[in-house]
């Protein structure tokens, strides 16, 4: 599964979805992780956005999960439209990224 954090640094999830600059994205095996690359994005969104998702969606088409600090409720329904998941979280990547390996957060969603 390949999951996609927004990030700035990749320690912690910090950004809100529509005006994300980074996503940190991660490879999760069975046991392990592993940190695939840093991507940049473009931010159009400068509060509250209705639409415009497109770029983001591109951007993040190999990813199965999606943590972001919040995200808006149009934005959700398209990418979720789009067979993406979403999750608001907040805190260290490496911490979310240990409750993914150990089921503790995807299971039965």
């Amino acid at each position: 599964m390949r999951v996609a954090f927004a990030s700035i640094d990749g320690t912690w999830v910090d950004q809100h979805f529509g005006s994300a600059r980074y996503f940190q994205i991660f490879d999760l095996k069975e046991e392990t992780y592993e940190f695939v690359e840093a991507r940049r994005t473009e931010s159009y969104c400068r509060g509250n956005c209705e639409g415009g998702f497109e770029h983001l969606l591109k951007a993040l088409d190999d990813c199965d999960a999606i943590f972001v600090v919040k995200i808006g409720q149009g934005a959700a329904a398209f990418m979720i439209n789009h067979g993406k998941r979403v999750f608001e979280a907040y805190g260290p990547v490496r911490v979310i990224l240990d409750r993914l390996l150990n089921g503790d957060l995807m299971e039965g969603r």
